[in-house]
C-alpha cells in the first residue's frame, strides 16, 4: 500500500483536486454558483443544445431562401438578356430585309432610268455639208 501513495498518477491527481478546492474557497459563498445536480446539468445541457441546433435550422432556412432568390434572380436575368438578344436578332434581320428590298428598289430604277439598248444613229450629214439633190427633186427630174 505504501507503494500505492507514492504513485506519481495519484500525487498529480491530489494536487489538482488541492488547487480546485483553494480556488473554490478563495471565492465568497454569496458569489460561488449553486451546485447543480448531474440530472440537472445534463437537462441544461439537453436544452442548450436543442436551442443550438433551432438555431442552425434557422440559419440554414434563410441561407437556402437566400440561394434561391439568388437563383431565380440570375434566371430572370437570363430570360431579360435572351429576350434582348432575340429582340436585337430580329430587328438586324428586318434591317437587312429592308435594306435588300431598298437595294432592289434603287436598282430596278437605275435600269429603268438607262435607255434599253443605243439609240441608232441616223446618218446625217455633218455641218456644212448639204446633198447634192433631195430624192423628190431626183423624181421629178427623171420624169
Amino acid at each position: 500500500m505504501s507503494d500505492a501513495k507514492h504513485d506519481p498518477r495519484r500525487q498529480i491527481h491530489a494536487e489538482k483536486v488541492a488547487v480546485s478546492r483553494a480556488l473554490r474557497l478563495s471565492v465568497p459563498a454569496e458569489a460561488r454558483p449553486a451546485p447543480v445536480s448531474r440530472k440537472e446539468w445534463l437537462r441544461q445541457r439537453k436544452e442548450q443544445l436543442q436551442a443550438a441546433r433551432v438555431a442552425a435550422k434557422q440559419r440554414r432556412d434563410l441561407l437556402k431562401a437566400e440561394i434561391l432568390s439568388a437563383a431565380q434572380e440570375v434566371a430572370r436575368e437570363e430570360r431579360v438578356a435572351a429576350r434582348r438578344e432575340a429582340e436585337r436578332v430580329k430587328a438586324e434581320a428586318k434591317s437587312a430585309t429592308v435594306h435588300a428590298k431598298e437595294d432592289a428598289r434603287a436598282a430596278a430604277k437605275f435600269e429603268r432610268g438607262k435607255p434599253a439598248r443605243p439609240a441608232s444613229k441616223r446618218k446625217t450629214l455633218g455641218p456644212g455639208k448639204r446633198k447634192l439633190v433631195s430624192y423628190a427633186d431626183l423624181l421629178r427630174m427623171r420624169g
